[in-house]
């Protein structure tokens, strides 16, 4: 399963809107300038910045983490739709199919064995019981020693023993016992609770602590490469504007230079806190879990030895004392043609089961064990779906456009991996319409794109769709608008700079 994850494509539009504001604070006392936005020329146009896109893109990932075993393409490779382009260790995943596999053989042989019937090994056992219920019945018939007398009355006195003890209820130490059990799994509960609730929130506040790093690294690279390309054109001061020495331009190189390391080192830091704080977050919820299994476990323990004694068991223990007295009653004399009727009832249930077993399995034992087939199937079809979503496919034809993904590491679920374009059809995006410059603007504009790359190259196109949602950047609220092109050009590339002119 392959989808677009919310946090990357944000961080995606906050680089593009970084790239796009020359206004950003510099590292010097000069107060921070607002954020451009469109203006109108002298004809009445309206002149936009904005930068060239794919008309279809995507960054991918998987709904399950894990440790990346394969790597199959690079970064600029063309894939094609339904292309495999990484996959995760599977051995897990493997020997669930293969367990759920199992069970699915044991359910079906089962299924099979209660339709085909009783086997002729199972028929010539049934019928050897009932024949030892037929020699009980014989022996029961007969004399009735001292040992026999004995062990009925032996037995008499065990149900009765058995049936006080029902009724008594349950002993103050076995209930001490079990309120000391509940409230020992009660506190351990708390404690595992508030252990694992803290180590989440640290997680959290580590990862919004580095995002907040990130921004700040962000910024930082986006004055910087600001402040050496001006240097590169110019060779001026970017802030006084007076002719710099080679010295002093090496100086805002090695400045672009330790911002573009910082904004690298701020990016594998927010992974790093993310996979913690999933981490802990999937740690609280299984502990917490597994508390409170204790603390039910204890408690219905609790609530077993303080609830009366089941009228069902009072009742059964009841009748089994019953049956004692009755077997000692056959053989005192008095009763036991009641002896030899219970030894006749042993061969008439004999007799049942084996008759049962040559008629063979009933529907409803056919429709359970049918159900059990069924409930194998979907296990084995989720393990399946399991398996197959350790590898990472193509939605469509495209480039890689950035690639993070390396052997070995471990990927959280979710966690961008690759960026995924359609690099045959581009589009522009603007970014600096604010609230009244955008009121001029609709879907099917017209607008003239000159892009600063190539000087030459002058472009037609129209209003696709203008983004519902403004945002706020440094006090001004601007609205994306989405520019299609009436031609294709091979020269252009992912986020060259380009100037909008919207036709008045």
């Amino acid at each position: 399963m392959i989808r677009v994850i919310p946090f990357a494509a944000v961080f995606l539009l906050l680089c593009a809107a970084c790239a796009v504001t020359p206004g950003a604070a510099a590292p010097t006392p000069t107060p921070a300038q607002p954020a451009p936005t469109a203006r109108a020329t002298a004809s009445g146009a309206l002149s936009a910045q904005g930068r060239v896109v794919p008309a279809r893109s995507a960054t991918l990932s998987l709904p399950n983490g894990g440790i990346i075993a394969t790597v199959l393409v690079t970064e600029g490779q063309q894939v094609q739709a339904g292309q495999v382009l990484l996959r995760l260790e599977r051995a897990r995943a493997d020997a669930a199919v293969a367990q759920a596999e199992a069970d699915l053989a044991s359910a079906q042989a089962a299924y099979a064995k209660l339709k085909a019937g009783a086997t002729p090994a199972e028929i010539a056992a049934a019928e050897a019981r009932l024949r030892a219920a037929q020699a009980g019945l014989r022996r029961t018939s007969g004399g009735v020693t001292p040992a026999d007398r004995a062990a009925a009355q032996a037995q008499l006195d065990g149900a009765r023993a058995h049936l006080a003890a029902l009724q008594g209820g349950p002993k103050a130490a076995d209930l001490q016992a079990a309120e000391a059990q509940l409230a020992q799994a009660q506190a351990e509960l708390a404690t595992r609770r508030d252990q694992l609730s803290a180590a989440k929130t640290n997680a959290r506040l580590q990862m919004e602590q580095r995002t907040n790093d990130l921004t700040q690294a962000q910024a930082a690279y986006v004055t910087a490469q600001r402040n050496w390309e001006h240097v590169q054109e110019t060779g001026k001061d970017p802030i006084t504007g007076l002719r710099l020495s080679d010295a002093q331009q090496r100086a805002y190189y090695d400045a672009f230079v330790r911002a573009e390391a910082a904004l690298h080192n701020a990016e594998a830091a927010v992974q790093q806190a993310q996979v913690a704080y999933d981490t802990a977050r999937q740690a609280e919820a299984s502990g917490v879990q597994a508390a409170e299994q204790q603390v039910a476990v204890a408690q219905a323990t609790l609530d077993k030895l303080r609830a009366p004694a089941d009228a069902d068991a009072i009742a059964a223990a009841r009748a089994e004392v019953a049956r004692a007295q009755a077997a000692l009653d056959k053989l005192t004399g008095a009763q036991r043609a009641g002896a030899v009727e219970e030894a006749q009832a042993e061969v008439d249930q004999a007799q049942a089961n084996l008759e049962k077993l040559r008629s063979g399995a009933s529907e409803s034992d056919l429709a359970v064990a049918a159900a059990a087939v069924q409930r194998a199937q979907a296990a084995l079809r989720l393990a399946q779906a399991v398996a197959a979503e350790a590898e990472l496919l193509a939605p469509f034809a495209g480039t890689i456009g950035a690639l993070e993904a390396r052997v070995g590491e471990y990927v959280a679920p979710g966690a961008p991996l690759a960026q995924l374009a359609d690099l045959t059809a581009w589009q522009v995006e603007t970014t600096d319409l604010n609230e009244r410059s955008v009121a001029r603007v609709h879907a099917g504009s017209r607008a003239t794109i000159t892009l600063d790359a190539l000087p030459d190259l002058e472009l037609q196109g129209a209003v696709i769709r203008i983004r519902p949602l403004g945002e706020n950047r440094q006090g001004d609220i601007v609205y994306v608008a989405t520019i299609g092109l009436d031609q294709q050009d091979p020269r252009l590339r992912w986020n060259m700079t380009a100037a909008v002119n919207f036709e008045p």
